[in-house]
């Protein structure tokens, strides 16, 4: 009859601990008394004189400080001298011992975080030598400087400090400009304190960042500030502060592709999927071509709401015309003259989708406004910028949001091509909430090319099952595998995301016992290895706030705990910010004056 016990128990957790507690004790009081007698005999070799053997007697001369009889002609500041150094080379060595040992003797076999541990050696191209190195290479600025001279803030993406048994977190993880990441975080997770606050306030370019809230903007406007211009785009009043510039909607809408993408941003927000699918395409094609025949005409999106009231108003059919569209002019006219129930159709779904039309307060966002600076997103990407961009969930400025962010990181391709194939400072792009106010129709595709022109986006999404609603399945999956940074932080209740997580992660041999109980031999005890997952899926849902796991391409996984907002050098500078705009917010609030 044989038993299984498990994984075999650390040294710490046996038994057998207290005996050797109780040997240890012993051993404490000779090695002092053994270390002061070695000491003696170094410095009698050295001076001269006579030692006693160790010994009781050695023992009772030491303690009753007798040194005449216990080193007789030898100098006892010399015995002193020699025991000292001694005693540092032996602690020394024990240190060393210990550090080695540590997380074998103290840690379980089955932890996960020891068992990933064991790569770390592998993540050596994440450390800050590395990604300086690989930023000297990839942003023409540094290549007459040495990776050792090149700042944290230039060489890369801080990601954490890599989680190690026993061990304080290190060495500290950064991704380079060319890589593009996943995040995907619950609440209270640490993707705004760890990921979002820390990325905007070390990025050495022009950064966007998406948020449903305002304690974004609330700690990182005023250090953009001294960098370049913020802009605010709050329609929502989120942060309740004055509107500061308009940005033309349809500035750049020179075809049908332009004008197609635009339009993709304001059906992809229409929530019920069954209208999406069976009158999408057509609003997607109807909207096309209105924003077309506005933006050709001058006209603004005053006219795009219009004339979707109006489903058969001849004008934007004959802007078009005018224009050159004469084939998007003809299928315009198609949809108006065609079967009553479908164009109804096509026309309700188109304006369900551009409902932001229909919010004065968000169409004081992109039509002129007299006296107020026009935002360009041409210029942007090359600046050092902040554009905030802010709305609430699912609300009416949630296309405008995808729109111009899409807009921006296009034109920092163009730019990137412009100045030999990459931005030189990288623009990062923070897209926090982004399956909720900035769903980009084609993201998925983006993400395969943005990285090598010098364009950090950093998607932070909820769970896996959150990014399928917006981009399908096959979206989702080709999002998934575009990102060469993954990480996997707290709050992560999707049991699909868990179990597939598991498995890339992958298993490792865990020593198990088991005891055998025979008629002549007695008991016995055998160690053999079985595999299991380094992490189940339980575990992953179960990470502490504030850590993460991490997932790069080419690389091992890692355990990671994210540097918080708070915990590094700024935390006063930022908490004074963060209390300065809760006094602007709560005086926008009650209608004060408020100015920055």
């Amino acid at each position: 009859m044989s038993r299984v016990l498990g994984p075999r128990q650390p040294v710490t957790a046996s038994a057998s601990t207290p005996g050797w507690i109780v040997l240890g004790a012993c051993w404490v009081l000779v090695i002092p008394v053994f270390v002061v007698w070695a000491g003696a005999r170094i410095a009698a070799a050295i001076g001269g004189g006579h030692v006693r053997g160790f010994g009781i007697t050695f023992v009772i001369d030491v303690a009753g400080r007798h040194t005449r009889a216990a080193w007789p002609g030898v100098p006892t500041p010399l015995v002193i001298a020699c025991t000292a150094v001694i005693a540092a080379v032996a602690a020394a060595v024990c240190w060393t011992i210990w550090v080695l040992a540590a997380p074998r003797l103290m840690h379980a076999p089955d932890d996960p975080v020891a068992a990933l541990a064991r790569h770390r050696r592998r993540h050596a191209k994440l450390t800050l030598g590395s990604t300086a190195a690989r930023a000297a290479q990839l942003r023409p600025s540094l290549h007459s400087r040495r990776p050792g001279n090149i700042s944290a803030d230039d060489a890369g993406i801080m990601l954490g400090d890599l989680l190690r048994p026993g061990q304080p977190p290190g060495p500290a993880l950064y991704a380079s400009w060319e890589e593009t990441e996943l995040d995907f975080m619950g609440p209270r997770a640490g993707k705004t304190t760890g990921r979002a606050i820390p990325l905007l306030v070390s990025a050495p370019g022009a950064v966007v960042a998406t948020s449903n809230k305002a304690d974004l903007w609330a700690a990182t406007s005023v250090i953009r500030e001294a960098r370049g211009q913020v802009w605010l785009f709050d329609p929502c009043h989120i942060t309740y502060q004055r509107q500061g510039f308009w940005w033309d909607t349809l500035d750049g809408i020179d075809g049908v592709e332009t004008a197609h993408r635009l339009a993709s941003h304001f059906v992809l927000t229409v929530e019920d999927p069954a209208k999406r699918e069976l009158w999408g395409p057509a609003a997607q094609t109807l909207l096309t071509a209105l924003f077309l025949a506005a933006a050709t005409a001058g006209r603004t999106l005053n006219d795009v709401a219009k004339w979707l009231d109006q489903p058969a108003n001849p004008a934007p059919a004959s802007l078009l015309e005018q224009a050159g569209f004469m084939n998007l002019a003809s299928s315009l006219l198609g949809t108006q003259n065609g079967a009553h129930e479908t164009r109804d159709g096509i026309y309700e779904t188109a304006r369900t989708a551009a409902k932001a039309l229909r919010d004065d307060e968000v169409m004081k966002w992109v039509t002129p406004q007299p006296g107020l600076p026009r935002f360009d997103p041409g210029s942007f990407p090359a600046s050092t910028d902040a554009l905030y961009l802010l709305s609430e969930s699912r609300s009416y400025a949630a296309p405008l949001i995808a729109a111009m962010t899409d807009l921006v990181m296009r034109a920092a391709v163009r730019r990137a091509q412009q100045s030999g194939g990459r931005l030189d400072p990288p623009l990062l792009v923070v897209l926090d909430e982004a399956a909720n106010i900035c769903r980009i129709a084609d993201l998925p595709d983006l993400y395969s090319y943005l990285g090598s022109h010098g364009i950090c986006p950093v998607t932070i999404l909820q769970s896996y099952e959150q990014g399928t609603t917006v981009w399908g399945e096959s979206g989702m999956a080709a999002l998934w595998g575009a990102a060469t940074i993954k990480l996997i932080g707290a709050g992560v209740d999707s049991p699909r995301l868990g179990r597939e997580v598991s498995d890339l992660v992958g298993p490792h041999d865990v020593p198990v016992r088991s005891l055998g109980l025979g008629e002549s031999r007695g008991i016995t005890e055998n160690i053999s290895l079985r595999q299991q997952p380094i992490l189940h899926a339980a575990d992953i849902r179960a990470f502490e706030p504030g850590t993460a796991l991490l997932l790069a391409s080419g690389i091992r996984p890692a355990r990671i705990r994210l540097r918080t907002w708070f915990t590094g050098p700024r935390r006063a500078e930022i908490e004074s910010h963060v209390a300065r705009a809760i006094e602007l917010i709560k005086a926008g609030a009650s209608g004060d004056t408020v100015l920055r």
